[in-house]
């Protein structure tokens, strides 16, 4: 199009310049000297760019068999700087072009969006697709003074296709299990137990059937299932909605409150698969159930988990952890016990407890916090006023005193980096974990016993339970007794969330050794100046979606507390399902998430890099301003609702 234009204005000044001269002599000479000139520097300009094009071509020819032969041995494509098309071999026309011709005259017709530039750094090449067809594009830079691009096309479309048909069809095994078939079996006759199972059974089945898979019962409430790569990416864009399909059952018209876990494994051999589905469903259910984990070779993503689990009244499991935690208590010759930083009521409620059971099997223990960072200072001070002098200890000094044999007790975290002391973890060769929070990727998988209980309200409920089962004579003192009910108070916001029989009877167990309600509540009261602040905090929120979002817009020396209690009483506005609350400290953004239950906010901040528990969680997000902060927690909300319409 170029060259017919430049010959049509060629010809239609020859013609002015004639027509000029017989107008007026003078000024058609004029006219046709100009004219020449014109020509003249056109014909410079195109000869110097005939040389370029012809060295480009020379410096190119290098890749070739030799400079006569610039036709193979495969299509090639020279390009400027700002990728106007300067040539291509008549391979590149024949195999890479339909019709043999370049329809607009630019490299982006063929790569798209990809920059030159990106191209030519990218050493292996960079695969397109033109035509239906799968190139990969290897790029050099053969220009002098600017960059003059070398492109050539290697069609690998039939290995390319080989290949994604190998990575569709590699196997991947799911775990099932109904969640809490045995509880919801207690409540109906024996007949109507085997219509629910055989009607579960069939939902399965006809969602089973919609993939190429091999299905089976395997236990009572536990199925496999085997399909290839191309079912799971089907079954994750349809955001595993079979758990919402068994989570709204109904036998009748009556909701059942049922719930499936599902551990999926792929990645590796089918033995691999096997193992990976296993560990996946171990931390489904470690995290309440109703939910997916999809482990691909120890790299784990969730789905679901948007209900409270349910709890179960047997405290089988309880008596059989605290007679293993005795056995680890006795063959060590110090108990350290540690919880994560910025410890709390309940973190610092649930290491008394411990410390008191390893006082009544007759063993040293410590209990590791930072004072000065601690939410629950004003505890930590009681106690060590009162009737546990020299227990609390910082991690110099724990660091000093253990041993080999001796036993670090994290509890309330089950993640290294989360620990008031995280380089102190590392010295400890047996490690104990006892917590609450839903089971994230990274949690401490070495601990030689794992006690975490997701359905429970707090890390103080579940010891309160260890300490009336473990084989030894309990005394406990009534200070330590309120310390483990403060922590439960806190955690369920006084027994308002997350709250089952088991809390009460650890409550009532607590208050029956002599715990003072009246002293518990004094260790939630505020001076005058954290209630201004509190309000100031208050004052700057706003709603998103139904979500309640407040910063802190100054910084303040109880700043963690003030924040999760304003998360806390946000929720007390009509309509707000989730409150958030963002604050600054050591150049992060903290958030301090809470909801009624209605909303996961461990989900949420799982997005931003945290956790925590479905009602409770948190995050901090290092190297980012408030605005964009906020910007990301916005999005992380619309994430949230998206993937759960």
């Amino acid at each position: 199009m170029k060259t017919v234009f430049s010959v049509v204005c060629v010809i239609a000044a020859a013609l002015s310049t004639i027509y000029m001269f017989s107008v007026n002599y003078t000024v058609g000479m004029i006219q046709a000297l100009v004219f020449l000139c014109l020509c003249l520097a056109g014909l410079i300009i195109y000869a110097f760019k005939t040389t370029s094009l012809k060295r480009s071509v020379k410096r190119a020819s290098k890749y070739f068999d030799n400079e006569e032969n610039t036709e193979r041995p495969f299509p090639a494509i020279v390009c400027s700087e700002d990728g106007e098309i300067l040539w291509y071999n008549k391979a590149f026309g024949n195999d890479v072009l339909s019709t043999g011709l370049v329809k607009q005259g630019y490299i982006s017709e063929f790569i798209g969006d990809i920059s030159l530039p990106t191209l030519f750094t990218a050493k292996d090449g960079t695969s397109i697709t033109y035509l239906d067809r799968k190139y990969t594009v290897y790029c050099d830079n053969i220009g002098d003074s600017k960059p003059t691009y070398c492109l050539f096309f290697i069609d690998n479309t039939e290995i390319k296709t080989l290949a994604e048909e190998y990575e569709h069809t590699r196997p991947v095994v799911l775990q099932m299990k109904i969640d809490n078939l045995e509880e919801v079996y207690q409540n109906y006759k024996h007949s109507e137990c085997e219509v629910i199972s055989g009607e579960l059974e069939n939902i399965l089945e006809e969602w089973v059937s919609k993939y190429s898979s091999v299905f089976r019962k395997v236990g009572s409430g536990k199925y496999v299932m085997v399909l290839e790569e191309r079912g799971l990416d089907e079954i994750i864009e349809n955001k595993f909605d079979i758990l919402r399909t068994i989570r709204d059952y109904k036998y009748g018209n009556n909701p059942v409150n049922i719930t499936l876990s599902i551990g999926v494994g792929h990645g590796g051999t089918y033995s691999q698969c096997d193992d990976y589905s296993k560990q996946a469903l171990e931390m489904s259910q470690s995290r309440g159930g109703d939910q997916a984990t999809v482990n691909n070779e120890g790299d784990l993503k969730f789905y679901g988990g948007l209900s409270q689990g349910s709890t179960t009244h047997s405290k089988i499991k309880a008596r059989i952890m605290a007679s293993a935690f005795a056995d680890h208590i006795g063959n060590a010759d110090t108990v350290f016990v540690m919880g994560h930083c910025f410890s709390d009521l309940d973190s610092v409620g649930a290491a008394v407890g411990v410390y008191e059971m390893a006082r009544a099997l007759n063993k040293h223990c410590y209990i590791v916090c930072d004072k000065e960072k601690s939410m629950a200072k004003q505890l930590i001070e009681q106690l060590s006023a009162s009737s546990l002098p020299n227990v609390f200890i910082n991690g110099q000094t724990a660091a000093d005193f253990c041993t080999s044999k001796s036993l670090l007790v994290v509890v309330d975290t089950h993640r290294a980096e989360s620990l008031e002391y995280p380089d102190l973890f590392t010295k400890f060769e047996k490690v104990a974990v006892i917590d609450h929070h839903r089971r994230t990727a990274n949690y401490i998988s070495n601990a030689v016993l794992y006690y975490d209980e997701s359905n429970a309200s707090s890390a103080c409920e579940m010891v309160t339970e260890l300490l009336q089962y473990i084989p030894a004579k309990v005394e406990l003192k009534p200070e330590s007794a309120e310390a483990l009910l403060s922590g439960i108070m806190l955690d369920t916001r006084n027994f308002v969330l997350s709250t089952g029989a088991r809390t009460f009877e650890a409550a009532a167990y607590l208050k029956g050794i002599g715990a003072d309600t009246v002293s518990v509540k004094q260790l939630f009261a505020n001076n005058f100046e954290s209630y201004k602040n509190k309000n100031a905090i208050v004052s700057t929120a706003v709603t998103y979606k139904g979500c309640a979002v407040a910063v802190a817009t100054e910084h303040f020396d109880d700043i963690r507390i003030i924040a999760s209690q304003v998360a806390n009483e946000l929720l007390n506005v009509v309509g707000v399902k989730s409150s958030y609350v963002l604050f600054e400290e050591n150049n992060q953004i903290n958030i301090s998430a809470r909801s009624l239950g209605e909303m996961n906010v461990q989900v949420i901040m799982e997005s931003l890099g945290g956790g925590g528990h479905l009602t409770m969680a948190a995050t901090q997000i290092p190297d980012v301003t408030m605005g964009d902060a906020v910007v990301k927690l916005e999005n992380a909300i619309n994430q949230y609702f998206e993937e759960n319409k």
